[in-house]
């Protein structure tokens, strides 16, 4: 009878701060970022966060030279961003693309789920073999502090 009642404390012991532990946010940071597009380049042109993060991805297209500017991605075939805004959209060579005139603004947001580089280019005419690229950076969670 004592072998079971101690076994008994000991499992209470056991499970008991574990039932009635704080539950943690599981979910990430909201990164919200501003990216100027002019003739043949993003700033910034690489974008950093965490898996698990809300992504807020805020374009104007500030070209002085009255270019039309998009962002075209693979990974936006993957996932499908809120989009709001004034911007045109649609699929090229396996990329989604959001395009805006010069002067427009809009802004696409999503959950960074999967960890990797995923590259965008500017999908109108040549811009991107000019240089007009760049890559949202997908790191792992950090591991949970104890």
């Amino acid at each position: 009878m004592r072998v079971v009642l101690a076994a008994l404390v000991l499992a209470a012991v056991l499970v008991l701060p574990v039932l009635t532990a704080p539950a943690q946010a599981q979910s990430g940071a909201r990164k919200v970022f501003q990216i100027s597009m002019v003739s043949f380049k993003f700033t910034p042109s690489l974008i950093t966060v965490n898996r698990g993060d809300t992504v807020v991805l805020q374009f104007t297209n500030e070209d002085p030279d009255s270019r039309n500017h998009s962002i075209a991605s693979r990974l936006f075939m993957q996932i499908e961003p809120k989009a709001s805004g004034e911007f045109r959209t649609g699929v090229a060579e396996d990329r989604r693309f959001f395009a805006a005139e010069p002067g427009k603004k809009f802004e696409l947001e999503f959950v960074a789920t999967q960890a990797g580089s995923f590259p965008f280019v500017c999908g109108v005419f040549d811009h991107g073999a000019r240089g007009q690229s760049g890559a949202i950076n997908v790191l792992a969670a950090a591991a949970a502090q104890p």
